[in-house]
């Protein structure tokens, strides 16, 4: 037969049971307390339903809604973050218009009996079609469709216009070297230079009735529609005309 032990030990080692016991009973209902805190349920707005508000405000921007399959990526809000839920629906809006390098924040606000804002950084990609340079070419190189090409890319807008299709393209002249795989804005483009300072030219001068024709002389180089100085020939006088695409340069008097 077994004795059963009451002494002190026996009893030690009953309260240190209790003890382990109630110290797991608390934290069992402290992790039921606190676990479901990110939900709406138990009175905070959750961080999805902030940045879907952040996106939905995005979206209805003109400057968004005009984009080729926008897509919205938003910085992960801190876990720390307890806005208390709000009864009526969330109001987006940007908090400044800038928009430069696909970025915007947008202020997200809770505007009931519960009052308070948030801002949320996103960041805008979408469907660009672009036209890069398909080898290393020269300063004034006039382009051909033969060194470009045309891609579609996801990414965020630029602040400066780019070229969209070949056409726009063909038939200009770089204003600097590029290298391979450059994209094409307007700003790196330029009309061709027909006219080669020191080349022969034809002056004309009309009046819509009648035209003369001279033979002049380039004093400085020229593209189609700039003016630029040549000299009579003939007279030797220098006068300023406008380059037109057959390589003449038209003049308003001589």
């Amino acid at each position: 037969m077994k004795t059963i032990d009451s002494g002190p030990k026996h009893l030690i080692n009953n309260r240190r049971l209790v003890k382990k016991l109630t110290r797991y009973l608390v934290l069992a209902t402290a992790a039921a307390t606190l676990a479901p805190s990110y939900g709406n349920r138990t009175g905070f707005e959750t961080r999805d339903s902030i940045f879907a508000a952040a996106q939905e405000g995005v979206m209805r921007l003109p400057e968004i809604s005009s984009l080729s399959n926008p897509k919205i990526s938003g910085t992960q809000l801190d876990n720390r973050v307890r806005l208390a839920a709000c009864p009526g629906p969330l109001i987006a809006e940007p908090a400044n218009r800038s928009f430069r390098g696909g970025r915007l924040t947008m202020k997200v606000s809770c505007e009931t009996q519960i009052s308070w804002s948030i801002y949320v950084p996103v960041t805008i990609t979408s469907d660009i079609t672009v036209v890069r340079v398909n080898r290393s070419l020269a300063r004034g190189t006039i382009l051909n469709e033969r060194d470009l090409q045309e891609l579609l890319v996801q990414r965020a807008p630029g602040h400066l216009p780019i070229i969209n299709h070949i056409e726009e393209a063909i038939g200009t002249a770089l204003k600097r070297p590029l290298r391979e795989g450059t994209e094409l804005q307007h700003s790196i483009l330029q009309a061709p230079v027909v006219i080669k300072r020191g080349e022969q030219t034809v002056i004309e001068a009309g009046n819509g009735q009648f035209t003369v024709r001279m033979t002049g002389k380039a004093l400085q180089d020229g593209a189609i529609g700039e003016q630029i100085r040549v000299q009579n020939i003939a007279s030797k006088r220098t006068i300023q005309g406008e380059v037109q695409a057959n390589g003449s340069v038209a003049i308003m008097q001589w």
